[in-house]
């Protein structure tokens, strides 16, 4: 019996090792098909995963930062409170009351907001029963001020002020919006951290899925690291968020300041002293809170251009009774500008473009004058009986846009 031979192989074992490659390449195909849709499944898993785990941490950042902005507005109408209530007490006039009135609700409003967003921290839990009871105390002492004064009992409300209960429990406030605030820095800063090392882990994982899978976890990874960049870039634009309020700004500055400070310094610090303390307690007068002062400047902010506008023309009618004695050489004089419009309120001080203008209208106002925006003048020409003269639009320095500007007359 004869035997076939291919090259130096018998036919049939060469028949037996086809069939056997072909076994082994399509137990390799299946393997690397399995590998696949392992890998796809993988992949879809992951991507789920990420989606799910930034949205987590999206809306844990969203909740720490609604948490602070709270936080700032529970400060922020406590003082208007209390502002409205010392202007209503100073003056009697309902007007000065709206500040007060409009905080009373909204207060409440805000602490229940707080407390819901932080009610699976029991820190914060404790920090907010602590603040409510404080809360109510204030609210039940300026409460009392006000309705001596409306009985016309001022020396009764002044009693109450004397004993200084209303000072020690707004410290108190003060202090546990402090704890808050660092005990949400800290939360925020957790936060970041365990979405850095979620997000290194996942990158880790789907690196080696890319080593088995190929390209198409390749291509997967490539996604899931976009969408984690932008859930990034999502977070970063939500940490740049300000408190942000529509307020008037006054700017006032001293004419003359260093002339008259050559001249005799110690007798144009003393007069410099007196003429701050009136225009100080104007400003509280009219509603005004100082946010900035620098020796010679103040900066004060209001909540209407109404109070402002009234603030100035008071301190500029209470400065030229003052100097009507005093030889023009010697007379203290203030420049005053004013503007209305969105400011970013952090840490008790006030930024933005409404600000700079502001002093850029103190510079452009005569010595002894007050120099506003059409904002203002819009607001204020049919409330009030002063003439405003057109000052034209002024090119200031590092605002991109010429300024309307009025001066303020007396009629």
């Amino acid at each position: 019996m004869s035997i076939l031979h291919e090259g130096n192989l018998p036919w049939g074992l060469k028949i037996h090792q086809l069939a056997a490659g072909k076994l082994r390449s399509r137990r390799a195909t299946r393997a690397v098909n399995l590998l696949v849709v392992v890998g796809v499944i993988a992949v879809i898993y992951l991507t789920v995963s990420i989606s799910a785990h930034d949205r987590q941490v999206e809306q844990k950042v969203r909740d720490t930062i609604a948490n602070q902005s709270a936080i700032s507005e529970i400060r922020s109408l406590l003082q208007d409170a209390e502002i409205g209530q010392r202007g209503y007490l100073l003056t009697g006039d309902e007007l000065y009351l709206d500040p007060y009135t409009e905080a009373l609700p909204t207060v409440g409003l805000a602490v229940d907001g707080l407390a819901k967003r932080t009610a699976d921290d029991a820190s914060q839990v404790v920090n907010i029963s602590n603040m409510r009871s404080l809360i109510a105390q204030k609210l039940s002492e300026l409460k009392q001020s006000v309705d001596h004064r409306r009985r016309g009992d001022l020396d009764g409300a002044k009693a109450l002020l004397a004993t200084g209960q209303g000072k020690i429990i707004m410290d108190g406030i003060r202090s546990v919006l402090r704890q808050m605030t660092d005990e949400e820095a800290v939360r925020l800063a957790e936060q970041s951290r365990l979405a850095q090392a979620g997000k290194t882990w996942i990158e880790i994982t789907m690196a080696g899925l890319a080593t088995l899978s190929g390209g198409m976890a390749l291509f997967a990874l490539n996604i899931a690291t976009g969408r984690a960049r932008e859930a990034e870039r999502t977070r970063d634009e939500l940490l740049t968020r300000f408190d942000r309020r529509l307020m008037a700004v006054m700017a006032a500055d001293l004419v003359g300041y260093s002339r008259l400070m050559e001249r005799d310094e110690a007798t144009t610090l003393s007069k410099l002293k007196v003429a701050r303390e009136a225009i100080d307690e104007i400003i509280v007068q009219q509603g005004g809170m100082i946010v900035n002062t620098a020796g010679d400047s103040v900066v004060a902010a209001f909540p209407s251009a109404l109070s402002a506008v009234d603030c100035a023309v008071d301190i500029q009618e209470t400065m030229h009774l003052n100097n009507v004695q005093v030889p023009e050489g010697e007379q203290l004089q203030f420049r005053i500008g004013l503007n209305v419009g969105d400011v970013i309120v952090e840490n008790g001080d006030i930024f933005g473009d409404t600000v700079n203008v502001a002093a850029r209208l103190e510079g452009i106002a005569d010595a002894g004058g007050i120099c506003i925006s059409r904002a203002v003048r819009d607001h204020v020409r049919k409330h009030r009986n002063l003439k405003f003269v057109d000052g034209g639009f002024q090119q200031v320095k590092n605002i991109a846009r010429p300024v309307s500007t009025f001066h303020v007359r007396q009629t």
